[in-house]
């Protein structure tokens, strides 16, 4: 099941269809984003240097509109917008003498000042990629510093840190290439979702870095007349802690169980008549077939799934997951 062309929302190609895609919805197009093997795309996707597993080599990424969209562009990010919604990407490569840290503030920088140029000021879902993402950097790890970063322009920018102004996001680490970042962000604000049974991100400990992870669990919104909840990458922690350090079969167990009770907070949430697609993270590309296999027990086949191998950005964490969920808003 995929979404037509009076719909907003996601998609998950294999290169032989994505030319079809996205000729079918030209005009419609919001964002493209490659993985794995470059390869010739319409809409010049943004490209993630992650393999794609299950054979596939490519893997593209398609957010389409409900409306006609209109390119925009402002200090050197790019994106397109349908007069709710924005899509917009950026890559920064680090130079020496730069750390991730600076790059991090150095992007968030530049996408707030974006999205409030545009007037879209409420960030939505935030993706980020980097290479090395566990490494030491200056001695901190680069996801910590990562963080640092991302913290200091959120302050800069006068946005508060809590439920009423963080984003849902991800952070895994690329095989090379630059810090590459997309997002949505809308005219209305969304509605942040909490999992009950994980402190919030923004409020965990100095234990994992100087400054907290900026990121709701998930974030829900109404667009093109579909309820959307976009899930964080998901992983195996309960509280604040990893469970299962080292069994990737619990680990995604226990993921599955965050993102269960994660969709239980959504009023709308009807497993038998919405649709998800999801991206899985796997830090070893040997735990495939049983984490599909779960991903499978747990949402059935219909369920859209890509496969990547890519770090977690804990170091202890073997797998990760992320997703999005729609369902007609009537």
């Amino acid at each position: 099941m995929r979404n037509d062309n009076k719909q907003f929302g996601l998609a998950y190609l294999g290169l032989s269809e994505a030319g079809d895609y996205l000729a079918q919805h030209d005009g419609r197009v919001l964002g493209v984003v490659g993985f794995g093997h470059r390869a010739t795309v319409a809409h010049t996707p943004v490209w993630v240097d992650i393999p794609v597993l299950g054979g596939l080599g490519t893997s593209v990424e398609v957010w389409t509109s409900n409306a006609p969209v209109e390119p925009l562009a402002y200090q050197g990010l790019v994106g397109a917008s349908d007069g709710n919604v924005l899509f917009a990407s950026l890559s920064l490569e680090q130079r020496a003498g730069e750390t991730l840290e600076m790059l991090a503030t150095q992007a968030y920088t530049g996408i707030f000042d974006f999205i409030d140029h545009h007037d879209y000021p409420n960030l939505l879902r935030v993706w980020h990629y980097f290479p090395k993402i566990n490494d030491d950097e200056n001695g901190l790890e680069r996801y910590r510093g990562f963080n640092i970063g991302r913290h200091t322009a959120f302050v800069a920018s006068g946005r508060g840190i809590g439920a009423e102004n963080v984003p849902a996001a991800s952070a895994l680490g690329s095989d090379s290439g630059a810090l590459t970042i997309y997002f949505i962000a809308g005219k209305q604000p969304g509605k942040a979702l909490e999992n009950p049974r994980q402190i919030s991100a923004y409020r965990y400990p100095k234990l994992f870095g100087p400054r907290s992870p900026i990121f709701a669990r998930a974030m829900s919104a109404t667009l093109g007349g579909q309820y959307c909840c976009l899930v964080s990458g998901t992983a195996s922690i309960v509280g604040y802690e990893t469970l299962h350090r080292g069994d990737a079969e619990k680990q995604a167990a226990e993921t599955l169980l965050n993102i269960r009770i994660l969709l239980q907070q959504i009023p709308h949430y009807n497993a038998a008549q919405g649709h998800m697609s999801l991206k899985v993270y796997l830090r070893h590309a040997g735990d495939l077939d049983m984490v599909r296999s779960k991903v499978q027990a747990e949402f059935g086949m219909a369920c859209e799934a890509v496969y990547l191998h890519s770090n977690i950005c804990r170091s202890d964490l073997l797998l990760e997951i992320e997703g999005a969920y729609f369902i007609d808003a009537r």
